[in-house]
């Protein structure tokens, strides 16, 4: 299925593109081929949208968790609570879906869950050998990823990211 904003994207290449055309070490996604972008938005969204996000979905038909209505949050970087309209998928959302994109590009083979092998080990003086170099143990949700939507994800849900604490005030 080629990529459809709305339906199994957040974004378009086009957007992606203009994302990327400020960001530093995005030679991965520069180089690579339309289709294979098309690719990475596709399914850095399906990776994104399994999040336990707040509010609810607009429509029980809708192919995307966004847009959804009820969705009063702390907005971080403002300092005070807003609230999306119901037609709105976030700028946050989007950004998280473009740097999870190029995640997959920068770890070819990611998904495929491979588990880094050694050629030799040994115990005296330590000494491990990859010499076929193996993919390592790379997060498939790493950092840049979570940050921006972070604050729109339901509070004290755990998801993929380990415990949610919120101190009471």
């Amino acid at each position: 299925m080629a990529l459809s904003v709305g339906t199994n994207s957040y974004a378009s290449v086009a957007d992606a593109d203009t994302y990327f055309d400020t960001r530093i070490d995005n030679a991965n996604w520069a180089n690579a081929a339309t289709a294979l972008k098309e690719d990475a938005l596709v399914t850095a969204t399906q990776i994104i949208d399994n999040h336990p996000w707040i509010g609810n979905a607009v429509s029980s038909s809708q192919a995307l968790a966004w847009p959804r209505k009820n969705t009063t949050h702390y907005d971080p970087r403002l300092g005070l609570e807003t609230k999306f309209t119901e037609s709105e998928t976030p700028s946050a959302v989007k950004t998280a879906v473009y740097e999870q994109a190029l995640h997959l590009l920068d770890n070819e083979d990611l998904l495929q869950e491979k588990v880094q092998t050694f050629e030799s080990i040994s115990v005296g003086s330590v000494s491990l050998s990859d010499s076929n170099n193996d993919t390592g143990k790379t997060s498939i949700l790493p950092a840049r990823v979570l940050r921006p939507i972070r604050h729109l994800i339901r509070r004290g849900h755990t998801g993929m990211t380990g415990a949610t604490w919120w101190r009471a005030n």
